[in-house]
């Protein structure tokens, strides 16, 4: 079951925990250019006049002309070596449905088994009893009664984690599937070796929770050649823009900047590495190196929607994809080796896209990771994404106000 990396160059296995890189950046080189997204009928971006001030603009899609851009939005897990607590930096935006959601399912405590958006936008609590059910609603959400509680689900997934990273899991992905009440294990139809088999054997003797889906394609890092941002011959999308004690960085994805220090767009240094996470997390972060003014456009907060929310996904590759959140604490089992506490969405992302930005509305939420198959018509094609707060909280940053 092999995963490939969609560069040219095997990506090296490296420790989950962050390692802090530190470099010196490179010098300013004038005239120092200034970046202005535009939209061009809402589809492309373009390299504008120079000047002293950004305007904030709506980000859509990435150009080829690699302008630094972030809303091609995205995330994942992270922790500096002594990093503070997120509500010390990062203050997730004010969602009603995702606050409900979250008081409803700690007053009932074992008895829910997690939340979603229906089709019609209204918030469903999974419970395991009537009693429970009649407390969702008295709260004015709607009870779906189902047979397994978040204990038995989150134990089931745990114990799968155990195998995260080993041979047999490479091409697999699992996680809490609220919609179905079941812990899913995605599985490549074209994986029937003994190996698999045997996993997949002793997957479903964990509990009779783990449903197997067997998908086309498998999981793979969404790094290409091309345009945006660029380093050793390798392209990727930028998520957004954090600031700390004056200084701005660079959100990206970890197995992007694990291939290379100095990055460049339009034939500027964008900036250095400072983190770089993966696997075990997938996020890392570029140091401004000031030659090029960053901006987050329409992006203001950072939070985490519930499951069954509309999104976009934005990137150098594909530009702007919607789709809707399927699923948070995803674990992917890449070559390079597993990454856990994903966000699963059904927003097409191809080679390139890495290190982009998910977002809903005006809410950055994550880091472009990889995608399930190169073909985002596939069956069960799935894109992941690093949380956005993790990333900034290990950086000590905040997102940059514009």
């Amino acid at each position: 079951m092999e995963v490939r990396c969609c560069h040219a160059p095997p990506l090296s296995r490296r420790p989950s925990q962050p390692v802090r890189v530190i470099e010196a950046a490179a010098p300013r080189q004038p005239p120092r250019c200034r970046l202005r997204l535009q939209a061009n009928g809402g589809e492309r971006w373009t390299r504008v006049n120079r000047g002293s001030h950004l305007k904030r603009v709506v980000p859509p899609l990435l150009s080829a002309a690699a302008l630094i851009t972030l809303p091609a939005l995205g995330a994942v897990p992270a922790t500096a070596q002594t990093a503070p607590a997120p509500a010390d930096y990062v203050k997730l935006a004010h969602i009603p449905e995702t606050e409900l959601a979250n008081k409803v399912q700690g007053r009932l405590g074992s008895q829910h088994a997690g939340s979603y958006l229906d089709s019609a936008g209204n918030l469903v609590v999974n419970v395991t009893n009537a009693a429970a059910a009649e407390q969702v609603k008295a709260a004015g959400a709607k009870p779906r009664i189902v047979k397994y509680g978040i204990q038995p689900l989150t134990a089931a997934k745990n114990t799968l984690d155990q195998y995260a990273g080993t041979p047999a899991a490479t091409g697999l992905t699992w996680g809490l599937d609220v919609m179905t009440n079941s812990v899913i294990v995605t599985v490549p139809k074209a994986d029937n070796d003994a190996a698999t088999k045997a996993f997949l054997k002793r997957a479903k003797a964990i509990s009779k929770a783990v449903r197997i889906q067997r998908v086309d394609g498998s999981p793979q890092l969404a790094l290409g050649p091309g345009d945006a941002i660029h380093t050793s011959g390798s392209r990727c999308s930028v998520s957004a823009i954090g600031t700390a004690s004056g200084t701005e960085y660079v959100m990206t994805a970890g197995h992007c900047t694990a291939i290379g220090a100095t990055w460049t767009s339009g034939g500027q240094t964008v900036g250095t590495r400072q983190l770089s996470s993966f696997p075990g997390n997938d996020y890392g972060t570029l140091r401004s190196a000031g030659q090029v003014q960053l901006t987050n456009a329409n992006l203001t907060q950072v939070g985490r929607p519930a499951v069954g929310t509309p999104i976009q996904k934005k990137g150098s590759t594909t530009g702007t994809t919607s789709g809707s959140i399927r699923g948070y604490d995803r674990t992917v089992n890449y070559q390079q080796g597993a990454v856990r506490e994903l966000i699963a969405t059904s927003a097409c992302a191809q080679p390139g896209d890495s290190g982009g930005s998910l977002q809903g509305g005006n809410i950055a939420i994550a880091i472009t990771s990889g995608i399930s198959s190169q073909n985002c018509n596939a069956g069960g094609f799935e894109s992941f994404f690093q949380p956005l707060d993790e990333a900034l909280q290990a950086q000590g940053a905040t997102l940059k106000a514009g």
